[in-house]
């Protein structure tokens, strides 16, 4: 008879770029504030004027809760700033890095005193 053992394990992020995008101008179209992942979805506009609908995957809410995140931090028609790390796949989806709110807000994904996964800190 074969045993197994229990693994705690959890996805990685080997799918994503290791140098977050920066996307200033974003407009906020749903923040879906749920387990395991919450999502932050936006509309781009590139600098030829084409309008990108983009998802961004932040932490738990517990996890997020911790870091000055809430249910009504973001609602449509908000204006932020996006640091995302996008799937290398090119898909317009990708895990946050941070946030910059309309009025100077910064919320990370992460606290500044864990080590980051990539090695370097969030830009400031």
């Amino acid at each position: 008879m074969a045993m197994g053992t229990p693994l705690a394990a959890h996805h990685g992020d080997a799918a994503y770029s290791d140098k977050p995008n920066e996307m200033k101008g974003c407009v906020v179209t749903e923040f879906d504030w749920m387990n395991p992942h919450s999502l932050i979805k936006f509309d781009y506009k590139t600098a030829a004027g084409e309008v990108e609908h983009w998802t961004m995957e932040i932490g738990s809410p517990p996890s997020m809760t911790l870091l000055g995140w809430s249910r009504t931090t973001l609602r449509a028609g908000d204006v932020i700033t996006a640091y995302v790390y996008q799937a290398k796949s090119g898909v317009k989806v990708g895990r946050t890095n941070k946030v910059i709110l309309a009025d100077g807000t910064v919320l990370a994904d992460r606290d500044d005193s864990t080590p980051s996964r990539y090695g370097a800190e969030p830009p400031k």
